[in-house]
């Protein structure tokens, strides 16, 4: 066997064989490989004798004497010995090309885990720009963009995740940005199924962290089959069966039942309000001839297909009231288009410029608000009540929440 040895002091050396470093591996017994492994974990470029002798779990120290002579031999490593008693004892192990042997054994080291960590933030805040430069990525919810910069945000910030959870984290972010582009609603259920394969593929980890960073109801996950909230002068009838709301405060019913209906006994007037604390409000007034029911941001398809159905069985006018922002005005137009395709008349209620300036709320249109109300403004169906509040949170850069008046 040639070495090359080098002089490191009075009775000292360092060790290695005179060869490159291989491409592959030794053939390793299996405990000699998991020996290695727990060896080659740190990314330090050499390790003491003493450090790697207490790395054995199972083996014994004959064995480990064994894999640092085979590992000598083989290329992968100088050691630094001192004569003692006419012998050469070991001392220090010098990796000669580490990464590549931690390749080859598939360890994460702190050095890969860092590496991976950081192409996988970079990765997914190039995908985020370009959804953000996208035309229209926010045209069925514009706070998503918002919601999806602070959940990376937050994952930057939180160095302890483990690579393979900061993995699925980032998956989520795209399963939510997809659920969103394909305007899909369901279940939470149904979303694990889209998200990970299997209906039950997310953890309660992952639903909390989903919670702490999306508005899933907003997007149109439910935790249990969808609802419509109404209230007021309404009654259904299913055959010989009815609902009256009349008498309730206000009452849920599943979409699925409400699309069973083949009767109603309709209201002089219809009244959608966006805010679920102001529709609780209204609803508690309970005023003759006004049925209401609670218009959940942006409405899902089914929820739309609906009150549509509603309004084949009691066709009337509408209130629609939305918060005074860019989105609101678009929920209005979304809802209000039910009302449009019947030739109903539709009006916004209580969502103008005078209550824009007299509410106490402050708060500034961000760069997505803006956009809508470019894509606003070049769409001819809004009504003109709506154009001049769109008009309105231009001129004063501000909008403000329903609930804030009533």
């Amino acid at each position: 066997m040639d070495w090359t040895d080098t002089p490191r002091g009075r009775d000292r050396r360092e060790r290695q064989a005179a060869r490159p470093v291989p491409q592959q591996l030794p053939l390793l017994a299996p405990a000699q490989r998991a020996l290695l492994r727990r060896w080659a974990g740190s990314d330090s470029p050499e390790r003491r004798r003493s450090t790697l002798l207490a790395a054995i779990r199972g083996e014994r120290i004959e064995d480990a004497e064994a894999l640092s002579e085979l590992l000598l031999r083989e290329g992968w490593i100088a050691r630094r010995e001192q004569l003692v008693g006419g012998r050469w004892q070991w001392e220090t192990l010098v990796w000669r090309e580490l990464p590549r042997l931690q390749a080859l054994l598939d360890v994460s080291s702190p050095r890969r885990r860092k590496d991976q960590r950081a192409l996988q933030l970079a990765q997914a805040q190039d995908w985020l720009q370009a959804r953000s430069d996208a035309v229209g990525a926010d045209a069925l919810d514009p706070d998503l963009l918002d919601e999806l910069a602070a959940a990376l945000a937050q994952l930057v910030q939180d160095t302890t995740l483990r690579p393979d959870l900061l993995a699925a984290r980032l998956g989520l972010l795209r399963a939510v940005a997809a659920w969103h582009d394909d305007a899909a609603q369901g279940t939470r259920r149904d979303f694990a199924l889209r998200a990970g394969g299997d209906t039950k593929a997310l953890t309660q980890a992952d639903w909390r962290w989903l919670e702490s960073q999306f508005d899933l109801e907003r997007l149109r996950i439910a935790r249990f089959a969808p609802m419509l909230w109404l209230a007021g002068a309404l009654r259904l009838q299913w055959q010989a069966q009815a609902v009256d709301l009349a008498p309730l405060h206000c009452l849920g019913l599943p979409l699925a039942d409400v699309l069973r209906a083949d009767a109603a006994t309709g209201p002089a007037r219809w009244w959608l309000i966006e805010n679920r604390a102001s529709f609780e409000r209204q609803a508690q007034l309970r005023r003759p001839g006004l049925a209401l029911a609670w218009l959940p941001g942006r409405p899902s398809l089914a929820w739309l297909q609906t009150m549509d159905r509603l309004l084949t069985l009691a066709p009337a006018p509408a209130w629609i009231s939305a918060d005074i922002d860019p989105a609101g005005v678009d929920i209005a137009c979304t809802a209000g288009a039910l009302w449009d395709q019947r030739g109903l008349d539709w009006v916004p209620h209580e969502m103008n410029a005078s209550r824009l300036l007299d509410t106490a709320q402050h708060w500034p249109l961000n760069p997505h608000d803006h956009r809508l109300l470019d894509r606003l403004a070049r769409r001819d169906t809004v009504p003109e009540a709506l154009r001049a509040l769109c008009d309105s949170m231009r001129q004063t850069g501000r909008k403000a929440e329903q609930e804030a008046w009533l």
